[in-house]
């Protein structure tokens, strides 16, 4: 019923909706397209996204709602008071909310719930990691999770992001009046920089465990550049742990879905898909093979988690996925190669400072701590 009423709202609305939410699109794509090569738009995805959560009311996140009031994309009366209310209001009106706007995302995962996906993970990750002190967000864009994590006076937060993208949030910050005295803002090309040296030379303490979370990153690097990410992390202290997602390596080069959105993705904010992780056969064990033939496991970094997103069925190709890795020198010492889902020693339920996510809410295969795998029903 509730489905119907919000098709019926939509047909009704449609000489009304149509044109507002193009005019919208057009004046929020604007600023992006001047912008482009130079400014992420790319961030301006999940970003826009969790402003919907956060009208429907699952997922309430008044920091970003207060951040869109700075940026050049978001910042206009047009996109803000009209285009996404009237984007969210048929929800609202018919007690309805269709599967691209659903948080946490409906089962089973398509392409469209990818931003609620990633997103729920990562929020589970950080809970996960409260026992941490030193929370570090790679390629920051606009999120906002760090202002509220800062909240505990004896906790660091540090944002690292190419220095065009962070001076135009720091400017949006203080537009907004968002209080980031307590976050601090590293400017750093992945590609090109060490953003490990730069975050100590901005006061991070390497002698102490450290949460990064590394959402919407992977993909637009080269593969040297996602290994030393996570070798970086490895060399931490135990306990130290990043979240992340990613393509699947099969999704991005071998389906016409894949090939479309790369091209798309390029074409709009001129940024490239450069890289993905095999999920194939499965993604633990894929990820854990991984990790053991790059000389990652070597360099102490242990899987915790890992899910897959989209198409379970046996000949298909997930299109992505999430993981949580932590610095485990011991363990991955002795950790032995997972084949065939049979193999490994089980990891402990626990790291200093580091705690197993609730399964409440994963999808597709994921690491426990007997050691073997179960798949779960259920993006940003």
């Amino acid at each position: 019923m509730g489905r119907l009423r919000y098709l019926l709202l939509i047909v009704l609305l449609l000489p009304v909706w149509l044109p507002v939410l193009t005019l919208g699109f057009l004046w929020f794509q604007w600023p992006i397209w001047r912008q482009r090569g130079r400014v992420s738009g790319t961030a301006y995805e999940p970003f826009g996204a969790r402003l919907c959560y956060h009208l429907l009311g699952s997922r309430p996140d008044p920091l970003s709602w207060q951040l869109a009031a700075g940026l050049p994309a978001t910042r206009s009366w047009w996109f803000r008071q009209l285009a996404l209310p009237l984007l969210t209001g048929p929800s609202r009106l018919a007690a309805y909310t269709p599967s691209f706007l659903h948080y946490p995302p409906e089962r089973p995962l398509t392409l469209t719930d990818l931003l609620a996906a990633r997103t729920e993970f990562h929020d589970r990750a950080l809970v996960a990691a409260g026992g941490l002190r030193q929370f570090v967000v790679l390629g920051a864009g606009w999120d906002t999770r760090g202002f509220a994590w800062r909240s505990d006076p004896q906790r660091k937060v540090f944002e690292v992001d190419m220095p065009a993208t962070q001076a135009v949030k720091r400017a949006a910050l203080d537009k907004a009046g968002i209080d980031a005295a307590r976050v601090t803002f590293v400017a750093c090309d992945f590609q090109r920089q060490s953003w490990l040296e730069a975050l100590a030379a901005a006061g991070l303490d390497l002698h102490q465990p450290t949460f990064f979370l590394w959402e919407g990153v992977s993909m637009y690097l080269e593969e040297p550049a996602v290994q030393e990410t996570l070798r970086a992390v490895a060399r931490l202290p135990e306990g130290s742990a990043i979240s992340f997602d990613f393509f699947s390596h099969q999704w991005l080069n071998d389906s016409w879905t894949g090939k479309l959105v790369r091209t798309a993705v390029h074409l709009v904010y001129g940024e490239r898909f450069r890289f993905g992780f095999s999920v194939r056969p499965q993604v633990t064990t894929a990820l854990e093979l991984y990790l053991q033939e790059s000389g990652l496991q070597a360099c102490g970094l242990v899987l915790r988690e890992a899910v897959s997103w989209g198409d379970q069925r046996p000949g298909s190709v997930p299109f992505g996925g999430a993981a949580v890795c932590v610095a485990d020198q011991v363990r991955a010492t002795g950790q032995e190669t997972r084949r065939d889902g049979s193999g490994s020693q089980p990891i402990p339920a626990s790291s200093p400072g580091y705690t197993q996510p609730s399964a409440s809410g994963s999808s597709g295969p994921r690491r426990v701590a007997s050691g073997r795998t179960s798949s779960g029903t259920r993006d940003s």
